[in-house]
């Protein structure tokens, strides 16, 4: 009896510890890939990498979920589940047409300011201009910021621009450094992602009130340059981005760039304060990308992003145009 006893007791021990065992895997196995710990908040399921990878660091902000990502060996920073940048081939051809765009179509670019700079890779592009004598660089997270001028493999690719002696960096809101702000500018470069469910206020950096405020911080003669997302999968986006500046009082010219690698054709305005035919656009530097033959072909849409039929809407601090958009697209 004492034997059968204690074997009972062994049984009732081991079932105990095993099922100890089981809640403590169900519960990090929950962690992992449904709960806090799980990649699946921090990248978005259309924007997960198709190859291996490997996150290295994750961090919450109080405006965006940061994963910082390794994907064979190359570096993919998320914001919110979407890429925000990375260290690419793609990223360098990203950053040469939203900056030599504008650059080439400004008649100065002594001073220029970029909103959403925290990866220092279009502060590096803007530093290839002898004549800048100062950038602005405004990201609203300074964590971001921090990356940019400290992360090895980050630093290597933007050659360390955020840390320049001409680059001054703020950590703002890129709406409210603007609006307190009395200094103007030549150039002005807005590479921010769309605005979502999961970020509404980035609605702020988009508006028609936001574009009046650009108009009066550019210089005669100045050019800004916006960041229009994926172009082909909402071009509807672009064109209302475009919408928005022309009400705004610019003069538009909508460019694109089309990767071959991705498959992505993003979307870009240049915005002008005089007109600017295409045409005339010559670029004031040699670039490994965007040459003079390729020059014009981004500068003229291809036939799928032509707005035909006037489709584009006015983005208000009062409305949620772009937010609607953007869901109709992608569901968030």
């Amino acid at each position: 009896m004492i034997g059968v006893f204690i074997l009972n007791e062994l049984l009732w021990l081991t079932l105990g510890a095993a099922a100890v065992l089981l809640t403590e895997i169900l519960g990090w196995l929950y962690w992992r890939y449904l709960g806090k710990g799980s990649f699946k908040s921090f990248i978005n399921k259309n924007q997960k990498p198709e190859g291996p990878f490997k996150i290295i660091h994750k961090s919450q902000t109080p405006t965006q979920k940061i994963a910082l990502v390794d994907v064979e060996g190359e570096m993919w920073i998320y914001s919110n589940g979407e890429v925000m940048f990375s260290t690419t081939k793609e990223e360098d051809e990203y950053a040469e047409v939203i900056v030599h765009i504008p650059m080439a179509a400004a008649k100065s670019v002594k001073n220029v300011l970029i909103i959403g700079g925290g990866g220092g890779i279009t502060t590096r592009e803007a530093l290839r201009y002898e004549e800048v004598e100062s950038i602005t660089s405004v990201d609203i997270d300074d964590i971001m910021l921090h990356y940019g001028k400290n992360l090895d493999r980050l630093v290597e690719f933007n050659k360390g621009s955020l840390s320049h002696r001409k680059v001054r960096t703020v950590i703002a809101d890129g709406r409210s450094y603007v609006e307190n702000s009395l200094e103007t500018w030549d150039v002005i470069i807005v590479d921010l992602p769309e605005p979502t469910s999961k970020c509404p206020s980035l609605s702020r950096l988009f508006t028609l009130q936001f574009y009046n405020q650009l108009r009066d911080h550019l210089n005669p003669g100045g050019a800004i340059s916006i960041g229009c997302s994926t172009s082909n999968w909402m071009p509807e986006y672009m064109w209302s981005i475009e919408t928005t500046l022309k009400e705004a009082g610019f003069f538009t010219i909508p460019f694109h760039h089309f990767s071959v690698n991705t498959g992505v054709d993003w979307g870009y305005i240049l915005a002008t304060t005089l007109p600017v035919e295409a045409g005339d656009i010559e670029l004031k530097i040699a670039s490994d990308f965007l040459t003079e033959e390729r020059l014009q072909d981004i500068l003229h849409l291809p036939y799928y992003l032509m707005n035909w039929e006037d489709e584009g809407k006015v983005q208000t601090d009062e409305n949620k145009v772009l937010l609607e958009i953007v869901k109709e697209a992608y569901g968030y």
